[in-house]
């Protein structure tokens, strides 16, 4: 995987902390196109070096579930307004069906007819055709991933990106089957090469056994959010200083429960990144920078894509 994508705006606070540790690297971030001062904020931090690689979500999530509302039109005029500062963007998509409710076949059909228009709607329009990408979800025919490969524009060039969309419904291992699915797809038809994105890949393992170009992902900060923190000794482990009144492994704090030798250990890896476990148990953002740090150091190391990671399994599906 080229590029791990860190989704959501960030802090000042959070950038001042990542950018003065000892081994920093550029981040590649996701935001949505509906909080368009993080985007300005970022394009800022694009300039000076702190942001590598742009990448604009349509909001379609937030639309889907009833918080939010654009049209495609308003999102090509903004893309427009700022493309030179951002490297990709996705479509606005529609989501299969309507939010929390079971989904139907005709729903399926719906959701890849309506994206599939509103694709080449916008690729017609905006200033940058190529960094459009369409988005695939879970749950539609194969056959409009096929289409998808198979497009040419007028020019006979084929699309340089997709978006996969994995349900959130569904556990890893349906994830995997389908994630190895899609692989064996891409690599089958016309256009082997395009580039993938996943998005809203939290599983840095499942990141390890199938190839794509970037994922995206928002838990730096929903594990800093519940206290805890990646580390690159233990894992994601609770620093949490509130007492716990559940018993469950998952909800005590390794503070209060290591031993003197790995807890020493561990002080030793924050301060490596220039804090003090005070400051990682007080701070919310101290705790998301040294995750991303971790992910960013991870995904490099221990969990690379390797083909030989990945177990095949028999189809869900069947073009």
């Amino acid at each position: 995987m080229e590029k791990y994508v860190f989704s959501g705006s960030l802090t000042d606070e959070m950038h001042d902390m990542l950018i003065t540790m000892p081994d920093f690297e550029p981040l590649d971030i996701l935001i949505s196109q509906l909080d368009k001062s993080a985007i300005k904020k970022a394009i800022k931090w694009k300039h000076s070096g702190f942001c590598r690689w742009l990448f604009i979500d349509s909001g379609a999530f937030s639309i889907h579930t009833g918080n939010a509302n654009t049209t495609a039109d308003e999102y090509i005029e903004y893309l427009n307004s700022i493309d030179d500062d951002i490297d990709v963007f996705a479509q606005l998509d529609k989501i299969p069906g309507q939010f929390q409710k079971p989904k139907s076949k005709e729903d399926y059909e719906e959701s890849a007819r309506l994206s599939w228009e509103n694709f080449l709607y916008m690729r017609s329009r905006v200033k940058s055709p190529h960094k459009l990408m369409p988005v695939f979800h879970y749950g539609e025919d194969f056959s409009v991933l096929w289409k998808m490969l198979s497009w040419k524009d007028d020019e006979g060039n084929m699309l340089d990106y997709i978006g996969i969309s994995p349900a959130n419904d569904v556990n890893q291992q349906a994830k995997n089957v389908y994630l190895n699915e899609v692989a064996n797809t891409i690599k089958m038809s016309n256009n082997p090469n395009v580039k993938t994105h996943l998005y809203g890949m939290t599983s840095l393992d499942a990141l390890s056994k199938y190839p794509c170009y970037s994922a995206d992902s928002i838990s730096h900060r929903l594990i800093s959010g519940y206290a805890k923190i990646l580390s690159e000794n233990f894992g994601v482990i609770s620093v949490s200083k509130r007492i716990r009144t559940s018993s469950t492994k998952s909800n005590l704090s390794f503070v209060d429960t290591a031993d003197e030798y790995n807890l020493n250990l561990l002080k030793k890896e924050i301060e490596s990144l220039g804090f003090t476990l005070e400051q990682i148990q007080d701070s919310s953002s101290a705790r998301a920078a040294m995750t991303m740090h971790n992910i960013q150091k991870m995904i490099k190391t221990r969990y690379a894509y390797k083909e030989d990671r990945v177990k095949r399994s028999k189809k869900l599906f069947s073009l």
